[in-house]
């Protein structure tokens, strides 16, 4: 009769148990890599397009495409250009550039319109440096020229694809330029490389293996060790200082407390080197805890400058006043208090007199200076209204609330100030502030939105731009 071979339960418990932790731990690190990977995609969404939409926000369409006609560089293009050198000076973008699709078959498939670059780029690599009306040889093969191509679209959002170029593989953001018709004039892109992405992959991935492979591995060794008859007191003592442990950690932000108590366990076998490990995996996850604390505090910060730049591109940049982005917002917030029926506001409408003849005459930095004046002598009677520079010579003052009530007094003042300053011969030209005034009073009985209102100023201060120049004749 055969004997029987002896069975080896704990062995095979053993075994089990270290395969069921390998194949739990393979799983959870794998959850983790693709949440992971989704939300630091997301984030760079997130950064990339808000960095375009910011750009995007600060373009002139028509005067963009007129420099793109003409091959000239026009003020505003200036403007442009070292907004974008800025933004990427101080921002995490490899290029940030805007192209005009000709075609999808090179060579000269695409035009350059304008490349943001360092001072670095610009001292080093002078030039190579993209330039407006420049065409682009064979550097967009079809495949990569088809993906500009299509967004020559009227959708204003900001869509993504990766771009095997000549500087390595990028990650391109891009979304159209509109003139003031609504019709794609040009894409605006921002690429950022992604190697930069692939490293963050495997840092994590590398950390998802040895955190999965450590926490494996204890879970493993719990569980055999709970097969041994003599691990009573040592697990009582185990599972009392990690219990202390995750108290301290519950809801907690200081580190101080964060710290494992020593349950003092000398077995000499394998419970004595799972407490030593414990310790030393809570130490990590000290290091790890403060690490992501540090993370969260740099990206409050960065949201905390993204506000900032956001506030930025509502002000116009001349004179500080609201611009005329910022006008249509306030638009849309007063048409929905008409629609509530809780608004009362009057609309004061200055269109400057002689700006180009200063202009030709003493140069555009005298025109600026004309400009400031007149924003200035404007604030300086409409302290508490907002006021919005809508055009090159043109401002509009909302007034609600306290000066609502004085409106047409302070109207009276700025002109009999403009008489003043008009006919004050010792001052310079751009010192001597020529403009047209005219306001309106929202009434519910003949207005139906806020436009109404602006129209009525407008054709007030037309009336009285017309007394002018029938004065100066």
């Amino acid at each position: 009769m055969m004997e029987k071979k002896p069975r080896h339960l704990k062995k095979s418990l053993t075994v089990w148990c270290f395969l069921f932790a390998f194949v739990l731990s393979f799983c959870m690190g794998a959850m983790g890599f693709y949440v992971y990977e989704k939300d630091m995609l997301n984030r760079y969404h997130a950064y990339t397009a808000d960095i375009l939409d910011y750009v995007a926000r600060t373009i002139d369409g028509d005067d963009l495409l007129a420099c793109m006609r003409s091959g000239k560089k026009s003020a505003k293009y200036q403007e442009l250009q070292k907004l974008a050198d800025d933004v990427k000076e101080t921002h995490k973008v490899e290029f940030l550039y805007i192209i005009e699709p000709l075609s999808d078959t090179p060579p000269d498939n695409m035009m350059d319109v304008m490349a943001a670059c360092t001072q670095k780029e610009r001292e080093e690599e002078a030039d190579e440096l993209t330039d407006l009306g420049r065409l682009t040889g064979d550097a967009y093969p079809p495949g990569v020229a088809r993906q500009y191509i299509a967004r020559m679209d009227r959708d204003p959002k900001v869509t993504f694809f990766p771009n095997d170029t000549e500087f390595g593989n990028i990650y391109t953001a891009i979304r159209p330029i509109f003139d003031s018709q609504g019709n794609p004039i040009a894409v605006l892109c921002a690429d950022v490389l992604i190697d930069e992405i692939d490293e963050g992959r495997r840092r994590f991935i590398l950390m998802s293996a040895a955190l999965s492979l450590l926490a494996g591995s204890l879970l493993a060794l719990l569980m055999s060790i709970w097969l041994q008859r003599r691990v009573a007191h040592p697990i009582g003592r185990l599972k009392a200082s990690a219990e202390s442990f995750a108290e301290h950690c519950h809801d907690n932000r200081d580190l101080n407390v964060l710290s494992f108590e020593d349950p003092d366990i000398h077995t000499g076998d394998e419970i004595e080197d799972l407490a030593v490990a414990l310790s030393s995996m809570c130490t990590d996850m000290k290091s790890y805890t403060e690490e992501l604390i540090l993370a969260d505090r740099e990206m409050t910060s960065l949201k905390g400058k993204l506000a900032k730049l956001d506030t930025l591109a509502y002000k116009d940049t001349l004179t500080g006043a609201g611009n005329k982005a910022a006008y249509e917002k306030i638009i849309t917030r007063l048409d929905w208090d008409i629609l509530t029926g809780k608004t009362k506001f009057a609309m004061v409408m200055a269109d400057l007199n002689y700006l180009k003849k200063i202009n030709d005459t003493f140069g555009h930095d005298k025109g600026n200076i004309y400009i400031k004046n007149l924003y200035a002598l404007l604030q300086e009677a409409f302290q508490e209204s907002p006021i919005f520079r809508i055009g090159g010579d043109e401002f509009v003052v909302l007034a609600q609330e306290r000066e609502y009530d004085h409106c047409a007094e302070l109207l009276a003042w700025v002109k009999q100030r403009v008489s003043t300053l008009t006919h004050a011969s010792k001052k310079e030209p751009w010192e001597r502030i020529s403009t047209a005034l005219g306001i309106a009073f929202y009434d519910p009985e003949r207005h139906t939105c806020a436009n109404d209102v602006f129209k009525e100023a407008d054709a007030d201060m037309y009336k009285e731009k017309k007394v002018m120049h029938a004065e100066r004749k």
